[in-house]
């Protein structure tokens, strides 16, 4: 029983780190890059997200770390190439507006973000490979996170 509360805990604790985050770079700066490049990168992510979104659909789509109940393998739209694609799309997002408006605290906080994404896939991985049997298969085609990279 007691572990079951610490696995809620720690999925509290995903959502809090992620969307606190998002919510301090937000508005520790402007919410557009005023960079036309890094505007055209933030809207990319922006996009990537909604496209993200849209492939999940919002019947199989949750906040917290885990799935739900009749959740269905999503393997279209940017789910093809990318396993965490709205992850990413934070990360383009967040991106240049730390660079636009650089601080020290923003750095921190955008590597807290990052910091907890990776722990945050890696925990969910593990549950998609635990649900649905082509899973492994599916990771061996994509890339986790950053194509080429990660």
């Amino acid at each position: 029983m007691e572990q079951k509360y610490s696995h809620q805990f720690i999925k509290f604790i995903f959502v809090f780190l992620q969307f606190g985050g998002i919510v301090i770079i937000l508005f520790t700066g402007p919410f557009f890059a005023k960079n036309f490049f890094l505007l055209l990168m933030e809207i990319f992510g922006i996009l990537l997200g909604f496209w993200a979104v849209y492939s999940m659909q919002l019947n199989n789509l949750r906040i917290l770390p885990d799935l739900k109940e009749n959740a269905i393998f999503v393997s279209n739209g940017p789910y093809k190439i990318i396993r965490h694609p709205m992850y990413l799309a934070i990360l383009i997002t967040l991106l240049p507006l730390l660079i636009n408006k650089f601080t020290f605290l923003r750095l921190v906080i955008f590597l807290i973000v990052l910091i907890d994404l990776i722990l945050k896939l890696h925990y969910e991985e593990k549950l998609l490979r635990q649900t649905f049997k082509e899973y492994s298969n599916y990771q061996k085609k994509t890339f986790r996170l950053i194509p080429y990279l990660f």
